[in-house]
């Protein structure tokens, strides 16, 4: 196996150590004496506008567009109808929730009045059931016979129909 000495530069001493002072290391720290902490902010940290228009920028070669009462007033206008933009906006997004609430609102009453009417005639068809029994126990034969041809009758009637 061949060894790596051939591959190492004559002049590197392998006994040498490097020596780094720490005033060395200084410019290598990111906060240094001419670092301006400011030059990356932006000019307004507590606005909530998420873009600017580049009329509006501090570009100097757009210094005399800045006092230009043309643009400064179609700036405003824009701005202006921007703003009516978005009022109506949001007017027409809060009357959307409140119809969809009042929408909401109907169907559960709805809701509410075909529950209660379909516990009511689950009652009323529990009730002419057992007071149909109540009958049919009382009855004498010919009576039974003659229901029992009617309820086929009705039965025959019935399966027809869907057939």
């Amino acid at each position: 196996m061949p060894t790596m000495t051939r591959h190492i530069p004559q002049h590197y001493e392998h006994d040498a150590t490097l020596q780094i002072g720490f005033d060395d290391l200084q410019s290598f720290s990111p906060v240094t004496q001419g670092f301006n902490i400011n030059a990356y902010r932006t000019p307004y940290p507590d606005s909530n506008a998420t873009s600017t228009s580049s009329a509006t920028s501090p570009d100097p070669t757009n210094a005399s567009l800045l006092t230009d009462p043309i643009v400064v007033e179609a700036e405003e206008d824009k701005r202006k109808r921007n703003q009516a933009a978005s009022a109506r906006f949001r007017q027409k997004k809060k009357q959307r929730e409140m119809q969809l609430m009042e929408t909401s609102r109907e169907m559960q009453d709805r809701t509410k009045k075909l529950e209660a009417e379909n516990d009511g005639l689950r009652k009323e068809n529990m009730f002419l059931k057992k007071l149909l029994v109540e009958k049919v126990d009382h009855m004498s034969d010919e009576d039974r016979e003659l229901l029992k041809k009617a309820a086929e009758g009705a039965l025959a009637g019935v399966i027809g129909k869907k057939s």
